[in-house]
């Protein structure tokens, strides 16, 4: 008898699977197990079935399933095998010491429970204690932290899949799929509709190539009040005419979890070149130094209140700046009331936070206490945005800098942390830039819908189909904090990083610099000059379902 969960199984994206076992390795001693996992056991009802551990083990070996003796030869065609044999020997490279530490941590420990409804032991109970146990039995032998070893150090006979909840999953998974798929086709033809025709050959200043600008990067120091380290900040600052009265414009940049300040680099030089001062600081607690320590057992993970620590980089470095400004020459040409902000995942949550959408506790305690305590969820974002209950209540979560005139968010979260009304407290100009294949800060619920709900006129929604959580990043030579499969990351960065090049200073122009002309280029008329495949963009201003 084909079970349900097969047949869902057969058309499972392996980037979906990855993701959820990933999550585990970035959210969340050395005694052997008395037992290892033989069976994967899959019940719905009274019906049973079963996988054995050998059968993926020769699937892992081999990419080969032997004929006649397993039912995964019925569910799986080649393409998918080959992609399912890569997802079994993707090793995370995390230390056994920084696995424990995450995985007993208060989110860890959250994350496994809600994974252990789901991955049980064999009288039907929560499993999180042996997943827990299997992680760090993983990351402490030799063959390292993979799929196929966590489910081989399980530590019980039998691996007891919860199919109903499985199902239920799947299902919602797949109706989220289904109607964000619907909903980008109709941006897509709205775009189209909404465009105005250029003549491209009319296009004098293609944003998307470098400026005339030379410029110098410096490293300064700030001061965060809300911690005792020294923070450093990237500066980018263009070189005027000695005589020149112009006062710069400036950018900001926050990067996401486990990134740093070269992540954007290729922005901040594109930026650079076309004469805006660039700032990027280095979030101390979201860094890939931070990271690294943590995966290798030499640090905790980051505590709640970084969702407020973030935006006061931003602020503390612009106060910086301010205070420098006063003596050093160099920056007294700097335009530090009108500031535009640039971010991405955690960033992009930052840099909305930093421009006056206004954090809310209200929301996150009926669904983080409620519906994401309950039962697992396929949005991993809102493990980050639930730690905003665990800030103590005495803290203010104002955040807004007056400063910011301009923001740009790119994979943000928001569907919970800023509450019904926090977005509609934004009054500068935004634009959002959503992925269709990010599965970890979904499109569809923390960008999409969102955008649907701001209030203000100057807003813009631009939707990367193709696109993942890595698809804006420069990929460096550190590979970051975080151990990201290929899988994930998804089609050659570089491709788009044109296209984000040209939005960004198209929208600063307009909004900063007040070049009514710079609309011309946040037009889909003229992204369809450059939609670099796979990636396809799509920008809107206003739209309904």
């Amino acid at each position: 008898m084909k079970l349900p969960f097969y047949r869902y199984f057969r058309n499972l994206r392996t980037r979906t699977l990855t993701a959820a076992l990933f999550g585990i390795c970035s959210s969340i001693f050395t005694i052997q197990p008395v037992y290892s996992a033989e069976r994967i056991q899959f019940f719905y009802g009274p019906i049973g079935s079963k996988i054995e551990i050998k059968e993926l083990e020769e699937i892992a070996k081999t990419g080969k399933i032997e004929k006649n003796s397993s039912i995964l030869e019925n569910y799986l065609n080649d393409e998918q095998l080959v992609l399912f044999q890569s997802l079994l020997n993707t090793r995370f490279e995390v230390d056994v010491v920084g696995i424990s530490q995450i995985s007993y941590s208060s989110a860890g420990s959250k994350l496994l429970k809600r994974l252990g409804q789901i991955i049980q032991t064999e009288n039907s109970l929560n499993g999180f204690k042996a997943l827990r146990a299997a992680l760090i039995f993983a990351a402490d032998d030799e063959q390292g932290l993979t799929v196929m070893n966590v489910i081989r150090q399980f530590p019980l006979e039998t691996i007891q899949i919860n199919l109903p909840l499985t199902l239920k999953l799947a299902k919602e998974n797949q109706e989220i799929f289904q109607k964000q798929t619907g909903i980008v086709a109709n941006i897509r033809k709205l775009a189209e509709s909404q465009s105005e025709k250029l003549a491209v050959k009319s296009i004098e200043a293609d944003p998307r190539e470098k400026g005339n600008y030379t410029w110098d990067l410096t490293t300064i120091p700030f001061q965060n009040p809300g911690r005792s380290q020294i923070s450093s900040a990237d500066l980018y600052l263009p070189n005027q005419p000695s005589n020149s009265s112009k006062q710069i414009p400036v950018a900001v940049i926050s990067h996401g979890t486990a990134s740093n300040r070269q992540t954007f680099a290729y922005l901040a030089k594109h930026l650079a070149s076309h004469g805006y001062a660039v700032v990027v600081p280095e979030h101390f607690e979201t860094s890939t130094k931070k990271f690294s320590k943590i995966f290798n057992g030499l640090e905790g993970p980051p505590d709640p209140n970084t969702l407020l620590l973030l935006p006061q980089d931003i602020t503390a470095v612009l106060d910086e700046l301010e205070s420098r400004a006063k003596s050093e020459s160099e920056l007294q040409s700097l335009d530090l009331q009108t500031v535009g902000v640039f971010g991405q995942s955690l960033g992009g949550y930052t840099v909305l936070a930093l421009a006056g959408a206004e954090l809310s506790r209200d929301k996150l305690e009926n669904v983080c206490l409620t519906t994401v305590a309950e039962r697992p969820i396929l949005n991993t974002s809102m493990l980050l945005q639930c730690r905003l209950l665990e800030v103590p209540a005495e803290k203010s979560l104002t955040v807004k800098d007056e400063r910011i005139k301009a923001v740009i968010a790119i994979n943000p979260f928001t569907s919970h942390i800023f509450g019904e009304t926090g977005l509609n407290k934004l009054q500068a100009p935004v634009l959002f830039l959503a992925g269709t294949d990010d599965y970890f800060v979904p499109a569809l619920p923390e960008q999409i819908k969102p955008f649907q709900k701001l209030q203000i006129e100057d807003k813009y929604l631009v939707v990367m189909e193709n696109g993942t959580h890595f698809s804006t990043l420069e990929m460096t030579d550190d590979g970051g904090g975080l151990p990201v499969p290929e899988s994930l990351i998804g089609a050659d960065p570089k491709k788009a990083q044109p296209q984000i090049n040209s939005l960004s200073l198209a929208f600063f122009n307009r909004y900063l610099l007040n070049q009514a002309e710079s609309e011309m280029y946040l037009n889909q008329s003229y992204l369809n000059t450059f939609n670099p495949e796979p990636f396809r963009f799509s920008i809107v201003r206003d739209f309904s379902e």
